[in-house]
């Protein structure tokens, strides 16, 4: 499982809250867990920032490794701060970046902006993005894997099941079957949703399916399909079986009109109050 967390940090209480999930996660997996936090030489007061920055992140390290974990701190000076932060993921073999986003304008709007985005697109190792002000998670018990039939999608799986048996926890394997459209002709197009009964009873035996083995091997799996909109149907489950983290696939890439995350992962990123962790398809 893991063995190293880095968190990126900029001295702001917002990016700040990434710190009690790592703490959990770093207990539970004995992983260590690695600060980063880049001044960009540009900036206005840039040295003092960096002055700053050398003296406080080791005393954020030491509060966080309160004697039980290692933690360590790197303070680094570049222009370009996601390339620093992804230096540092491979200098140091991370393998998971947890950090915050501002959770207004899903990961749009996350922690350095552009830097998230090209974090998310360009990382070697899953991401857990968390919203300030959402579910404080001082224990991982339950995970939600959002699936839809395709093997992409089923790598969120694949990270879950040592995910859940580091952290003890139970997982709940979902596929929402969407609405599907009707065009009648009455006076004039008219669309109309139509729920697919037929659908949903192929996505349960699916997720029964998949469910199946991992019951063999003695893990705690359940499997749902609900009848919804993706992103909706997603995080209302999510609160509905109280899970801690949700653990998906998503197809992050970069470059001009390119969404940084598929639609429905940069939905539930932005309305989740749930820690989401992406796995980037590649």
């Amino acid at each position: 499982m893991f063995k190293k967390l880095l968190v990126p940090l900029d001295g702001t209480a917002q990016s700040a809250v990434a710190l009690p999930l790592a703490r959990t996660i770093a207990r539970a997996t004995g992983a260590a867990v690695i600060l980063v936090q880049v001044v960009p030489p540009e900036m206005v007061g840039a040295g003092v920032a960096a002055r700053t920055a050398r003296k406080t992140l080791p005393n954020v390290a030491y509060e966080l490794g309160a004697g039980d974990l290692r933690v360590a701190a790197v303070v680094r000076e570049a222009a370009a701060p996601s390339d620093a932060i992804l230096e540092v993921v491979r200098e140091r073999g991370a393998d998971l970046v947890i950090m915050a986003t501002h959770g207004r304008g899903g990961v749009a709007r996350a922690l350095h902006g552009s830097v998230a985005q090209r974090i998310l697109a360009e990382s070697p190792v899953p991401v857990l993005l968390l919203r300030p002000g959402g579910h404080r998670v001082t224990r991982i018990q339950r995970l939600l894997v959002p699936v839809d039939g395709t093997p992409q999608a089923a790598l969120a799986l694949g990270l879950a099941v040592p995910f859940a048996k580091a952290m003890g926890a139970q997982i709940t394997i979902l596929q929402v079957v969407p609405p599907r459209a009707q065009f009648a002709a009455l006076e004039g197009e008219v669309i109309e949703l139509v729920w697919d009964e037929d659908a949903l009873a192929h996505a349960q035996q699916y997720v029964r399916g998949l469910a199946a083995p991992l019951q063999r091997a003695g893990l705690l799996v359940e499997g749902r399909a609900v009848l919804g909109r993706p992103s909706e149907a997603i995080v209302r489950t999510a609160a509905e079986v109280e899970a801690d983290v949700i653990v998906m696939s998503t197809r992050a890439r970069t470059g001009p009109a390119r969404a940084v995350l598929g639609s429905t992962a940069d939905e539930v990123v932005r309305h989740a109050d749930r820690p989401v962790l992406l796995v980037r398809q590649r």
